[in-house]
């Protein structure tokens, strides 16, 4: 503004009048533009069970003005009653009804939030590019659970540039464990003091070795819609299908999750595939690449994660014909999962680092509802300081939007998270000598 003052004293009146004019209208209509949003944030889907254990999330924060959406008008209205009068409630939702199909536009209940989130998957199948697009064009921030990796690729493909000139960070898959291993990613290569620069020779090794819950609906429902979608073969074995863009001095990696069916790894031991590797690989690949970071990634469980997850639905056997349904209370609450994440880079200042990152909770139900939630929370606005400052808009996963050091901090406040040290790693303890059948 001052700047703007100084210049209209240096020019003729008429002219310095002319530029006031369009200073102040131009803020003005900047400053309508935000406080026209009636919403912080919309839920889409918040009558599915991923949906309404967010739901009940968020109509737990104070002060959010936020509203309930989906397509059976009768399940919103049951809804919103029901969060409106539980006791814990401290914000009300309003109801949104609105099928996602070509005969209605999304755009006009878009164009009231600040954040849209969704947990209406499959969204290949289900009408979810016609919210990415409407946020995309109006410069609406949004979060989903998404896993299709060929629907993401092609959410990349169409609406990435809308999404970078109207500022939309539009941010694919924001629940268990892409969530997770993202943040994880980036904090571990902060801790071994490298910004995985070209030439750092940066690797990161994600391990989940606990997964105690449920097998989540969306996940099988996923994988049946994987099986009959249509996309280019070649994209099911390239490990940067989501950074079609990326340079190619980023590309390191030759395989989608960094491991054949048995690895050995010097610090876990043997090593194996895990359920969620591949769609989480892809993903974080898209992160390094649109930070610029050149990072060798793996992803991967030792097969002690399957014997303990088979011992605790074994201990659970009134639960079985629950699981890929809501899950019973008992799994909701007695879940649990563990990570560790190690990263390594040859310039990094400290040589290496490892963190252990653990929940409690079924960590498909409720580490998904609540962490997309959060990041609905972050986008929104509601939750001060945990956007990137340098973010540009575009289609990309949660990391290249949000900040991890301030994301770590809100997810352990409300309890969604714990982070501890992994391991010490000495220099000859390398990532590098790793073995892989």
């Amino acid at each position: 503004y001052r700047l703007i003052l100084l210049l209209s004293l240096c020019l003729p009146p008429a002219m310095a009048l002319r530029l006031l004019a369009c200073f102040c209208l131009g803020t003005v209509s900047a400053v309508a533009a935000v406080e026209d949003k009636d919403l912080d944030l919309v839920l889409y889907g918040a009558t599915g069970c991923v949906g309404g254990f967010a739901a009940q999330w968020l109509a737990k924060q104070k002060g959010l003005r936020w509203a309930v959406a989906g397509r059976n008008a009768s399940e919103i209205q049951a809804l919103s009653a029901k969060l409106c009068a539980a006791p814990d409630t401290l914000s009300c939702p309003e109801q949104i009804v609105a099928p996602l199909d070509t005969s209605h536009d999304p755009a006009e209940w878009v164009r009231r939030t600040r954040a849209v989130v969704t947990t209406a998957g499959p969204f290949s199948i289900h009408g979810g590019k016609l919210l990415v697009e409407a946020c995309s064009r109006l410069g609406v921030h949004y979060a989903d659970t998404s896993d299709e990796f060929y629907w993401q690729r092609e959410m990349v493909d169409s609406y990435d540039a809308a999404a970078r000139a109207s500022g939309a960070h539009i941010v694919l898959s924001g629940g268990f464990c892409a969530l997770a291993g993202d943040l994880g990613s980036q904090l571990a290569l902060a801790e071994a003091g490298t910004s995985a620069k070209p030439g750092d020779e940066a690797h990161v090794d994600a391990w989940l070795e606990t997964y105690n819950g449920g097998v989540s609906a969306g996940v099988i429902n996923t994988g049946k819609t994987m099986k009959n979608a249509s996309y280019p073969k070649e994209w099911n074995t390239d490990p940067y299908v989501l950074a079609p863009q990326a340079r190619p001095e980023l590309k390191v990696d030759t395989s989608v999750t960094g491991l054949g069916k048995v690895g050995w790894d010097r610090h876990e031991g043997t090593v194996t595939q895990n359920i969620f590797g591949p769609y989480d690989a892809r993903l974080l690949r898209r992160t390094f690449t649109t930070l610029g970071q050149e990072v060798h990634f793996r992803a991967g469980s030792p097969p002690s994660m399957y014997a303990k997850w088979t011992a605790f639905l074994a201990a659970h056997p009134g639960s079985w014909s629950n699981l890929t349904k809501c899950p019973t209370q008992t799994i909701l609450e007695g879940g649990a999962w563990q990570m560790r994440v190690r990263a390594e880079a040859k310039n990094g200042t400290k040589g290496g680092a490892a963190l252990l990152f653990s929940g409690s909770g079924d960590p498909g139900y409720h580490f998904t509802a609540a962490g997309v939630a959060e990041v609905g929370l972050c986008l929104a606005g509601h939750t001060k300081g945990c956007l990137r400052a340098s973010a540009a808009g575009g289609v990309a996963p949660p990391m290249t939007a949000l900040d991890p050091g301030a994301m770590r901090a809100r997810l352990e406040a409300v309890g969604l998270l714990r982070v501890s040290a992994g391991s010490e790693m000495g220099g000859s303890a390398s990532l590098l000598g790793s073995l892989i059948i």
